[in-house]
Order: C-alpha cells, then sequence, then structure tokens
C-alpha cells in the first residue's frame, strides 16, 4: 500500500543525492526592450540522479511477471529465444525481486507463480521456462487478465511492478478488440485507491502483430513502452533494454507545475503555450506536467512558450542583474529508494531586458529541445499522409524537413550534437520505409510510430542495441548489450 511505502512528508535538502534535480533555461539570456522579440522559450529540464552499476541493494526491488505468447505462430525460433531471453532475464535479477510467467495460446496458463526469487525458486522457474512449447492460438486477454491477477494476487507488493508482454500476432480468442483490450488493461493495471498503476512493455514479434493494439496497451498505463521487434536476434535486446529500466527506476510519479512568476503578469508576462503532451491547464492559469517515472540519468525536458516583460520597464531598471523573473517550476515525486515523497524547491526562469535591441546567443539546450519537439510534430505528420496512401508527399515531406534540419543544425553549430545526427539518421530510415507500399506497412509504419514516442516520452525503445538513441541510459545499454551478446552463445 502506498502509505506503508511512503512517510508522506516535504523532505528538507540535505547532503544526500536526491533522485531528480531540475533547471530552468531561456533560449536568449538577453533580450532587449527595443528587440522584436515579443515571446521567447523557456526550458525546464529533469534529471534523474545516477545509481551504482551492479549493485542490487542500492536499487528498489521489483515485481516483473512476463505474459508470453505461446500460439502456434511463436513455434521454431521464436519461441526458443523467447526462452533463452527468459532465462537471462531471470538471472539479472535479484533476491529481493520477484518474476512470474504467463503464457497465452488458446487459453491462460499460470507457468511460473510471482515469488522472491530465492535460489530454489530461481532454478524451478529456470526449468520451467524450457519446457515451454508453442501450441493454439491466440488468446491475449487471457494473457493480460492473469498476468493482472499476479500482480494483484501479492500481499505487499513492490512500488515497481511491471508487465513484459510479447506477441507476434493478432488476439484472436477470447477478448479480440483493441479498445476492449485496452480497457481490460486499464481496468486490471491501471491502479487502484493505494496502489500505482503497473507499467505495461510490449514487444512485438516480427511485422505481422498488431502494431495499433499494443501500443495502445502500453500507453494504457503509466511508464510503459513499445518495442518492435523485427529479427529473432533483438528480442533478448529489447527485453535488456526494457529490464534496464525497470531495474533503474528512482523516481515515480513525478509532477512539474509551471506558472508565471510572481507580479511578472502585470509586466504583460503570459504563459502562450507548454509543449508537452501532458500539459494540463490549471484554474490559476498554472500548468501541471505529470513526467511518470524515472530510470536513473534519464532526462525530460518541457519548452514554455512565454510573452516578455513589457509594461512599466522604466529605461535603464533591468540593464544588470539576474533580470526579470518569468517563470517559476516547482517539481514534485516519489523517491522510490528514500521511500518519500519529495518537493523540491522552485527554479525560476529569468530574462534581462536592457534598454535598446540586443538579443543574447541562442542557447543550444534549449534550441535543440524545440528541434526534437518540431521533428516530431513531422514524422506524426508524415505518418499520418501515409496511411492515407500519400507516400509521395509523406516522402517529399521529410525530405524538405531534413534539410532544414541540416541547416538548423549548422546555424546552431549542432551538426555534429548526438540527438541532430539520431534525428538525421532516423529520418533517413523512415524514408526507406516509405520507398513502396509493401515496405511501409512492413516496416516503415511500425518504425515511425516509435520513433513518435520515443522522441515524445524521451525514453530509449529500441529492440536494436546498436541503434542510435540519445535517451539509453547506462543501465539500458549495459543490459540490453549483455543479454544481446549471451542469447548468442
Amino acid at each position: 500500500m502506498i502509505d506503508d511505502f511512503v512517510n508522506v512528508m516535504q523532505i528538507e535538502e540535505d547532503t544526500v543525492e536526491q533522485a531528480l534535480t531540475m533547471t530552468m533555461a531561456t533560449r536568449h539570456d538577453t533580450i532587449g526592450q527595443g528587440a522584436p522579440q515579443k515571446e521567447t522559450q523557456f526550458c525546464t529540464t529533469v534529471t534523474a540522479r545516477r545509481l551504482p552499476e551492479d549493485d542490487v541493494s542500492a536499487r528498489a526491488p521489483v515485481d516483473i511477471v512476463v505474459a508470453l505468447d505461446v500460439s502456434s505462430s511463436m513455434s521454431g525460433r521464436k519461441i526458443e529465444m523467447c526462452k533463452k531471453t527468459l532465462s537471462l532475464l531471470l538471472r539479472e535479477l535479484g533476491s529481493q525481486d520477484r518474476f512470474g510467467l504467463v503464457t497465452f495460446g488458446d487459453q491462460a496458463t499460470l507457468e511460473v507463480p510471482t515469488r522472491t526469487l530465492t535460489k530454489v525458486n530461481k532454478e524451478t522457474a529456470l526449468a520451467k521456462i524450457k519446457g515451454i512449447r508453442a501450441y493454439g492460438s491466440t488468446n491475449m486477454s487471457g494473457g493480460i487478465g492473469q498476468a493482472a491477477q499476479e500482480l494483484q494476487a501479492l500481499e505487499s507488493p513492490h512500488e515497481v511492478r511491471t508487465v513484459f508482454l510479447l506477441t507476434d500476432g493478432h488476439a484472436n480468442v477470447g477478448i479480440s478488440d483493441k479498445t476492449a483490450i485496452v480497457d481490460l488493461t486499464k481496468g486490471c493495471l491501471g491502479g487502484t485507491e493505494g496502489r500505482r498503476p503497473v507499467a505495461v512493455h510490449c514487444f512485438g514479434y516480427g511485422a505481422d502483430h498488431d502494431r495499433e493494439m499494443l501500443d495502445g496497451i502500453s500507453t494504457a498505463t503509466e511508464g510503459g513502452t513499445y518495442y518492435f521487434v523485427g529479427q529473432d536476434s533483438d528480442v533478448s535486446s529489447a527485453f535488456g533494454d526494457a529490464l534496464g529500466g525497470v531495474l533503474s527506476v528512482v523516481a515515480q510519479n513525478a509532477v512539474v507545475n509551471i506558472q508565471v512568476a510572481p507580479n511578472a503578469s502585470e509586466l504583460g508576462v503570459s504563459i502562450v503555450n507548454v509543449k508537452h503532451p501532458k500539459a494540463a491547464k490549471q484554474v490559476d492559469r498554472s500548468y501541471a506536467i505529470s513526467l511518470g517515472d524515472f530510470y536513473a540519468e534519464e532526462s525530460r525536458d518541457i519548452v514554455i512558450e512565454a510573452s516578455l516583460a513589457q509594461r512599466c520597464l522604466k529605461p535603464g531598471t533591468f540593464n544588470t542583474g539576474d533580470g526579470v523573473p518569468h517563470i517559476i517550476a516547482s517539481l514534485s515525486y516519489v523517491d522510490t529508494i528514500k521511500k518519500q515523497i519529495v518537493a523540491r524547491d522552485s527554479v525560476v526562469g529569468s530574462i534581462v531586458r536592457p534598454d535598446g535591441n540586443e538579443v543574447s546567443n541562442t542557447n543550444s539546450h534549449v534550441a535543440l529541445q524545440c528541434i526534437r519537439i518540431k521533428t516530431t510534430e513531422v514524422i506524426s505528420e508524415t505518418e499520418t499522409l501515409a496511411e492515407k496512401g500519400e507516400l509521395g508527399k509523406a516522402r517529399s515531406h521529410i525530405e524538405q524537413y531534413a534539410i532544414r534540419l541540416q541547416n538548423e543544425a549548422t546555424t546552431l553549430g549542432q551538426s555534429g550534437n548526438s540527438l541532430i545526427l539520431q534525428l538525421l539518421s532516423e529520418l533517413n530510415k523512415i524514408l526507406s520505409g516509405l520507398s513502396s507500399r509493401v515496405q511501409y506497412e512492413t516496416t516503415g509504419c511500425n518504425y515511425m510510430h516509435t520513433r513518435v514516442n520515443t522522441h515524445v516520452s524521451q525514453r530509449c525503445a529500441d529492440a536494436e542495441c546498436d541503434a542510435l538513441s540519445s535517451y539509453r541510459s547506462p543501465k539500458k545499454e549495459t543490459l540490453s548489450r549483455r543479454l544481446k551478446s549471451r542469447s548468442m552463445m
């Protein structure tokens, strides 16, 4: 229960490393009152602490239930790769963690009850995994429901709980309607009073799975991800990437509140837009943005567009000093390791507003986050065109934007930036996926959709361990590569 887990209090700043820190940057530190700009951007960045490498005692314990498709289409190399990957996953878990396994073919079967991983329980689970066979149809709803029952039956659940759902096809037994299965997931795993929602990480194996359904399931609760597993050899790296995140959760329920600084509204300051899909405007005109959970060393950015202070600025008043406060951001979250609710001190975004038309240099981080958001919008627009069958327009949209992106990066002096390189690489791969209708339906649509998700959430969800990703945390990197290399032995 939450009340058992959390010491509900606002903790004071101390010398102990905090799970999350927050900063605020402005696109331009100085904008003269005579400059043409009437609005500008601020960027609030929340960053998670690091965790000691491979120190099980330093992280939060986890409850993991895997729901594995064992329908007949999974027979052969697919099921063997999954069994090997599950064995590798088990070996990464510690004695304080719990593991359970549900398989679903014609019906859902509890193969391994969810238990703490003592040596005996781990060996029992490994033996059970070896005996799994593929058969029958795909009762996905049964698999989700059984996994949920396992987690709900735990008397003292850990705060970090997750379901790994892997399938290569479409639900054709039990509930098969997409909306109904997503609603089932929300109802079973969406959380209740006293218990937090369970994250669902979905793995679509091969080109024939139902991408829209798995994407919907992964976003039905907070913190889930959708992986497109295009090759047999990427099953282990995809599981490793997801597991690396789950084993490094340092904070949950992170919420940022954005508001105009006190008295700034009298100077004409207002929030024009908060560029985040989960920004919710409050009655007092502030914005609450839910950022969910954080893995160690992850960062999330919120871009705020605001009008500049204009009224009642006396000549020479703001030529020096810290500038005019425009925006204030505050942060609260649950520290999963200290088991406390934390409320951090606010950060302020200020701009110096001297006489004249001086504009300081562009802050590269703020500019890059604006580029990230714009690129995500362009990919989403391209996906819409492709779904309408307008592949030519879709290709042109990407080609034109890629040129614009390269030019903007050059102007900023950021051509070699890792995020820019990642975005350009992805745009080229998207173009390849738009080469024909067959190519788009086989791989292009899945790839494009995962790109939108990963840039919106700023979280790696790449099945390939060698894929460029500015968001892949060290723990994700380590386990993705480790499971991939060991699966090839």
